[in-house]
């Protein structure tokens, strides 16, 4: 991982060729966007970088409060000059923003006296640490750091998995500022303002689920809404393109089987890559078995995957399939009972019936004797005539 600060380009400067070299020799490069303001034409020779997460500048107005975070004044605008190569969205520029005004930093500037404590009675005097500096490049490194837990957490994603899992995840601000290239994209904080925990959790989801699937960077997921409503969780978002169209929303609980997500709206806008899709995913949690479930959702263009979206559901195990474990206990038991219930049946059928048999031949035998009696009488009175 390697960090960088730098002056305005269309991304073909020397600087940014490099660091697109790098994050394709697998380096993951994160790069400030520069502390030129909202007035800068393109961004760094270095923040232009087409493959490099570059970083701009937020103010948390000094509270913890992420409500109130705002860009930072001095923070480089967006997007990078144009190429002219054809492709909008490589001048989508800055990825993210993170926290970079009144840092705290390593100086060691008591003695001198060069202190730059911006906010009085908040300095870190005790440890003789008490300089406070401001710019992208401060808000740059905490990136990288993220990036670092992200790949500690997920070894096995390449440079632009972790771009793309850093975009995802970031909290957006400020509204589209090119809808009819990117529904998400701001020209301030760009995909949003990071989101360590969100990022960390999804990639360590993916390194555990061991997909292997062929992936693409070019399809991106949203989950805009989450809801709750008897027993049901809806999940709705949007997905869209850099790319080729795409073919395929779908999801899945738990591993299990894949199913389509519902679009909502026009599905012939799916062949539109400009035009988000929105689509809206129900699950029914009830009648999921008590304890946590990851709910994945996917994107595909016939040929490659995006990285999955993952949300943790509560199932509230109210009911029981019939293929768990404790359902098939209880069809055996239902069985079990019918079957004694059909022996039992059929043992006082047998019974009734052999009763009737026995009568019947009983009926039979006094039938014949008494046939043989009336037949001595006759005789008798025969030869009695």
């Amino acid at each position: 991982i390697t960090s960088h600060e730098g002056g305005g380009s269309d991304g073909n400067d020397m600087h940014s060729r490099i660091l697109d070299e790098a994050t394709e020799a697998g380096i993951v490069v994160s790069v400030a966007a520069g502390n030129d303001g909202p007035d800068n034409v393109g961004l760094s020779g270095m923040g232009s970088s087409s493959l490099s997460i570059t970083v701009g500048a937020t103010d948390d107005i000094n509270t913890i409060a992420r409500e109130d975070d705002t860009i930072a004044e001095y923070s480089s605008r967006g997007p990078r000059r144009d190429n002219g190569d054809g492709n909008p969205h490589n001048e989508l520029k800055p990825d993210l923003s993170a926290p970079g005004t009144n840092i705290i930093q390593a100086e060691g500037c008591v003695t001198s006296g060069g202190c730059n404590n911006n906010i009085p009675n908040q300095d870190a005097s005790e440890n003789t640490y008490t300089g406070r500096g401001s710019g992208t490049s401060y808000a740059t490194p905490s990136v990288s750091g993220v990036a670092a837990l992200i790949l500690e957490a997920a070894p096995d994603l390449d440079p632009l998995g972790v771009r793309e899992i850093l975009r995802m995840t970031a909290e957006p601000r400020g509204g589209a500022s090119q809808p009819d290239v990117d529904p998400i994209w701001n020209k301030d904080f760009g995909w949003g303002m990071i989101d360590a925990r969100a990022a960390v959790e999804q990639a360590l989801i993916w390194q555990n689920s061991g997909n292997n699937q062929s992936l693409t960077h070019q399809l991106h997921l949203r989950i805009t809404n989450i809801s709750e409503s008897q027993g049901v969780t809806s999940l709705t978002g949007m997905a869209w393109s850099s790319g080729e169209p795409i073919t395929e929303i779908r999801y899945r609980v738990d591993s299990e089987g894949w199913m389509d997500a519902t679009i909502i709206g026009d599905e012939e806008d799916n062949a539109t890559i400009a035009v988000p899709i929105l689509f809206e995913i129900q699950v029914d949690h009830a009648h999921l078995p008590t304890g946590e479930h990851v709910v994945e959702v996917q994107l595909s263009d016939g040929q490659a995957f995006s990285l999955p979206l993952y949300h943790v559901i509560t199932g509230l195990g109210m009911s029981t399939n019939l293929d768990d474990s404790e359902g098939l206990v209880m069809v055996s038991i239902i069985a079990g009972l019918i079957a004694a219930g059909v022996a039992t049946f059929a043992a006082s059928r047998a019974s009734v019936e052999e009763q009737d048999s026995d009568s019947k031949t009983q009926a039979t035998l006094i039938s014949d004797t008494n046939k043989e009696v009336m037949m001595a009488d006759i005789m008798d009175e025969e030869i009695g005539n």
